[in-house]
């Protein structure tokens, strides 16, 4: 992972290169040109098999939408990976059946698990077996705070996990509305033994400064989603994705808030400097 910047960026492409090579490649241009530090995509290697669901999961009829939108050749990974390598910028996957974790590992800088499969305790399970240190992301939409510590409890600790895991805040409606962001739930402050590392925003896309609200708010990582003029209008991510100048105005308020915060410590600024000599001593 890079670590340029003080918040990681992850642009969402998620479905949005509609299958299509050309327009995946492209959107990893235009994570670059948004000044993002990562760019992820989502695939399954088998629709049907990810419309079976696990548990209680209802995804019958939806294995028509997933076999257009998120199922593509396995080997378009290495194309995209080093695309994403030659411009610069990390290349992550979303997975959703335990055997694309290992398939999608020789690829990825970072993991993550979606909202949907956070209390799957057994596929975060098999994401210890690759994560090799390097960091898997879960949102947690949906999720309460009994629930995200039984996460803690039973899925993360048990397999060395801790080190590795960065919780995502996350509201789970395409779009969230603004006043469910919740966004109080990211102050610094440790939940027990866990606390929230970032936001995965799914807001409206022309509320650009949500993302740099999260980070005041504390958010270390912010992931939303980004499409481009391609991007077909049926695609289940396109109302919640943002354009390529909504995108680039997104980071640009993240880092200028990251200007505002400082370093955090309470130290005279130099320009208090001249403002010194007024000041009444001890």
């Amino acid at each position: 992972m890079s670590t340029a910047a003080m918040t990681y960026v992850i642009a969402e492409a998620g479905s949005c290169g509609d299958a299509q090579l050309p327009k995946m490649l492209s959107l990893i241009d235009d994570a670059k040109a948004v000044k993002a530090d990562a760019v992820k995509f989502q695939w399954t290697s088998d629709a049907r098999v990810m419309a079976l669901g696990r548990g209680r999961a209802k995804r019958d009829g939806y294995e028509s939408v997933y076999r257009h939108y998120l199922q593509w050749p396995y080997e378009w990974h290495d194309e995209l990976a080093s695309h994403c390598d030659s411009v610069g910028i990390d290349y992550l996957c979303t997975v959703y059946l335990a055997d694309d974790i290992k398939a999608v590992s020789e690829y990825v800088s970072a993991f993550k698990v979606a909202s949907f499969e956070a209390q799957d305790f057994d596929f975060i399970q098999a994401h210890a077996r690759e994560c090799c240190s390097r960091p898997l992301f879960i949102s947690t939409g949906m999720c309460s705070k009994r629930e995200i510590n039984r996460l803690w409890r039973e899925a993360v600790l048990p397999h060395g996990l801790e080190n590795c895991v960065k919780l995502l805040h996350c509201v789970s409606a395409y779009p969230a509305p603004f006043n469910e962001l919740n966004l109080r739930v990211l102050r610094p402050k440790r939940y027990g033994l866990w606390k929230f590392a970032g936001f995965s925003d799914h807001s409206l896309p022309a509320l650009t400064h949500s993302g740099a609200l999260a980070v005041v708010a504390g958010a270390e990582i912010i992931e939303a989603h980004l499409r481009n003029d391609d991007t077909n209008k049926d695609n289940p991510d396109y109302d919640h994705a943002m354009t390529t100048d909504q995108f680039l105005a997104y980071v640009a308020q993240i880092r200028m808030v990251e200007k505002a915060l400082g370093t955090g410590k309470k130290e005279r600024q130099t320009c208090e400097a001249e403002m010194t000599q007024y000041r009444v001593a001890p």
